[in-house]
């Protein structure tokens, strides 16, 4: 079901746009506010709607996007266990069409598909998908250019950038062929490099701005938590099958090599004792 966005926080008002409750001002930053939800415990921002500026370079992320390789190995292996055939893929944020590119490379008869906003991006991955078709936009307006319905939808670093996520994850649903299965990688607002910027500005009084601005920056809009993540699953008549943690990878981060170097290591040892800065989700319809 349908339901109105206009008064989510990423869109200016004061609405969880995971859970639709109301929400509380956490962190003023100099361009935009960041908001916690007491229900779900989701973050958000309005930083799209004030026009903050992204305050580093994305190259390393986009360009090394190839080092996610063993992560979508690792995710096809897991449909070969359970005996699940993908006969067509929707990537939504495909990016330059890295990851429909290994689609194709493993299942050659797969039918692909990719959404992607960014214009440059979207004709680089047509360029490395001749065989795909990529349609350009945000994901709520291209999803209706989609052939459909899909085995597998895949939003591999998207869902926190998008405004309304819940609302289009039920879009999402709609798209999905019997047994099919929408995969979901997207920050862990209950992981441990959020918890230090939240921390930092809380302990200074908000006099110290850098360090939740870093992990909260103004591209990502939603922070969820697990239980947000089970909610909107939930309102788009979905269940999750399977959760786990994951990390990023130090060649895809961005700054200083010093910088780059302490983050991995505590990303790594966060993994090792069972949390993780992204959750990796499998979300199917409920039975």
């Amino acid at each position: 079901m349908a339901r109105a966005t206009e008064s989510l926080t990423t869109r200016g008002g004061e609405r969880c746009p995971v859970c639709d409750e109301s929400t509380s001002v956490r962190a003023q930053l100099s361009d935009y506010n960041l908001f916690c939800c007491s229900s779900c415990r989701c973050w958000s921002s309005d930083a799209l709607f004030r026009g903050a500026e992204v305050s580093f370079e994305t190259s390393d992320y986009f360009g090394n996007s190839d080092l996610d390789r063993g992560k979508w190995e690792d995710l096809f292996r897991g449909f070969e266990r359970e005996a699940k055939p993908i006969t067509s893929v929707l990537d939504v944020g495909c990016g330059n069409g890295a990851f429909l590119s290994f689609v194709g490379e493993v299942l050659p008869e797969c039918h692909r598909e990719g959404i992607e906003i960014d214009p440059g991006r979207a004709e680089e991955s047509r360029g490395r998908n001749p065989g795909a078709r990529i349609h350009q936009g945000s994901a709520e307006q291209a999803l209706g250019a989609a052939t459909g319905p899909f085995d597998l939808i895949t939003l591999w670093d998207v869902f926190e950038h998008v405004e309304a996520p819940s609302a289009l994850l039920e879009q999402l649903a709609s798209r999905l062929a019997p047994g099919g299965v929408i995969h979901i990688v997207t920050i862990n607002e209950q992981s441990l490099m959020p918890l230090i910027g939240r921390l930092s500005y809380s302990l200074s009084a908000g006099r110290m701005t850098y360090p939740v601005r870093r992990t909260h920056e103004p591209h990502h809009l939603v922070f969820f938590s697990h239980k947000g993540l089970e909610l909107a699953a939930d309102r788009a008549g979905l269940r999750v099958r399977k959760l786990w943690f994951d990390r990023l990878l130090r060649g895809r981060m961005d700054g200083n090599s010093l910088v780059t170097a302490v983050t991995s290591s505590l990303l790594w040892l966060e993994n090792v004792l069972g949390n993780g800065l992204f959750f990796n989700v499998i979300l199917e319809a409920k039975r």
